[in-house]
């Protein structure tokens, strides 16, 4: 395992290192299957950064330092760099196979300023841009405001934070599986009656999707008749599409009353879902969903309001294939070893 230490004080400390991995493979001084080991030390990192080698990577904030005291940090977006993997702060490529983050912060630091439409807000803070690899973010903070995860494949979020306002959840996924993490829905900067949501899954075909197991989703207030939904469709799934299905399952999670009682949304009907009503394993689906209560005690969520595209799984269900990540991680469970 080759092992590397940064620190902030360094230009550009990561890249450096990043590159220093690029060149040692080339010239064969590292075998391309040799773990890398990378070390960051508190502080704030101004960098863009873009990992695509096959060697697999451990990168995680030294021992002892909490995540909101180790931070990567840059602005980008699609007015600035067209396409998903273009416009992250950090984006992990093609090549890769085993990644692992741990203990550090991940943010875009761009800030809305007009319509989506006039200058492309899409700002993701980290892309995992892989079909056939498996990452592992654990004690992670992503921070950004639309967009702010992209996930593709297989990937494994546990006791993470997220926030951000539009679909800042996202992606064209076979299993992306979330562990007792905390989903929050900041207020769009630009204020106004507009409308959040946490999700727009592109799952592939049949595939289970995004799920989330025993995670908390909480919110800002909103100003006006401002709703906020856990997913929206993107309008483009269908039976033999390769992917854009809305596939999205809440696993015994806590959801905060800012939410709208439908959780769904097909937004007036102009927007279609695929499958029209979820099931066990596919489209939008949920289970022992809990909510506050005036006291502060969390209680089982009344679901009768919910969007008739959503799905109750029952308890056979559950235990069927939810009862623990393993099981949900199915077939992908055994990478999963850092």
């Amino acid at each position: 395992m080759l092992e590397i230490s940064v620190n902030p004080k360094s230009p550009m400390a990561i890249g450096s290192a990043f590159k220093k991995i690029s060149e040692m493979v080339k010239t064969g001084s590292l075998s391309a299957e040799s773990t890398v080991h990378i070390t960051l030390s508190a502080g704030q990192y101004q960098e863009i950064l873009s990992y695509n080698l096959s060697n697999p990577l451990i990168m995680e904030a030294a021992a002892g330092t909490k995540p909101e005291d180790c931070i990567i940090s840059a602005e980008n977006c699609e007015a600035f760099h067209k396409d998903t993997e273009n416009r992250s702060v950090f984006v992990i490529g093609m090549a890769a196979t085993q990644v692992t983050l741990r203990g550090f912060t991940i943010e875009n630091t761009h800030i809305k300023t007009s319509d989506d439409a006039a200058l492309g807000n899409q700002a993701e803070a980290f892309c995992w841009h892989n079909q056939k690899g498996y990452l592992l973010a654990e004690n992670m903070r992503f921070i950004s405001r639309q967009d702010t995860v992209h996930v593709k494949g297989v990937s494994y979020f546990r006791d993470c934070y997220i926030t951000g306002d539009v679909d800042f959840i996202w992606g064209y996924c076979d299993i992306s599986l979330w562990e007792r993490c905390h989903i929050h829905t900041r207020a769009d900067n630009r204020e106004g009656d507009r409308p959040a949501y946490v999700l727009q899954s592109r799952a592939l075909n049949g595939k289970p999707g995004f799920v989330f197991t025993d995670c908390t989703f909480t919110a800002d207030k909103r100003s006006g008749n401002s709703p906020i939904y856990i997913g929206r469709s993107s309008g483009t799934g269908k039976a033999d599409s390769i992917d854009r299905w809305d596939s999205i399952a809440l696993i015994n999670c806590s959801i905060s009353p800012e939410y709208d009682a439908a959780l769904w949304t097909d937004e007036n009907g102009t927007q279609a879902v695929y499958p029209p009503v979820g099931t066990a394993l596919t489209g939008w689906r949920e289970y022992g969903t809990k909510t506050p209560s005036e006291n502060g005690h969390l209680v089982a969520a009344d679901t009768t309001r919910r969007s008739s595209h959503g799905y109750v799984l029952s308890n056979k269900e559950y235990f069927a294939h939810y009862a623990s990540s393993s099981l949900i991680l199915g077939a992908y469970s055994s990478k999963y070893k850092n």
